[in-house]
């Protein structure tokens, strides 16, 4: 019996060694469910590439906003232009920052490629309340025409005497 056994075992091993690899289909089962599973996470991707690019827009104009609070309590005006403020407008890599000359306390921020950046305009805007001195700001998103959001946006906000400052139009509230 002895014998017997080590023939087994000998036979099992030389089947063992021809046996080595993965069949054609195996492999293909592989390739298809990796491939369903990048179809899957690649939209979710690039959607995060597009917030994450947002957020940069998001903050700046938060911080265009803060910088106007402080030229307004020094000088009791908003500043009429970027070369007025302490900070710079920043240089973003996917959107142009620019403070409008003509409607004080509004910052836009505009990207050309939206589309293709995946991203979305931000319009934000300062206003202060003369008689409880207090100021409101706000961040709105632009879900149409940067410009068209301007003229609706500037109409509810500004120096006022109730310091209201909304989204308006084509824009929609961030924080």
């Amino acid at each position: 019996m002895n014998t017997q056994f080590k023939a087994k075992l000998l036979q099992t091993l030389a089947n063992k060694k021809a046996n080595k690899g993965f069949t054609l289909i195996e492999l293909l089962v592989v390739v298809i469910i990796i491939g369903v599973l990048a179809a899957i996470a690649l939209p979710n991707l690039l959607g995060q590439v597009g917030k994450a690019r947002e957020s940069e827009a998001k903050s700046q104009v938060g911080a265009v906003n803060r910088a106007q609070q402080v030229y307004y309590t020094e000088f009791s005006t908003f500043a009429p232009g970027s070369g007025e403020l302490e900070m710079p407008l920043p240089a973003g890599k996917y959107y142009e920052f620019a403070i409008d000359d003509t409607n004080l306390g509004v910052v836009t921020a505009t990207n050309a490629n939206n589309d293709q950046d995946n991203t979305r305009d931000y319009i934000g805007g300062t206003s202060y309340n003369t008689e409880g001195r207090v100021f409101a700001t706000a961040v709105c998103r632009v879900d149409e025409d940067v410009a068209a959001a301007v003229g609706t946006h500037i109409a509810n906000s500004g120096i006022s005497d109730t310091a209201n400052i909304a989204c308006a139009g084509t824009s929609t509230a961030i924080r």
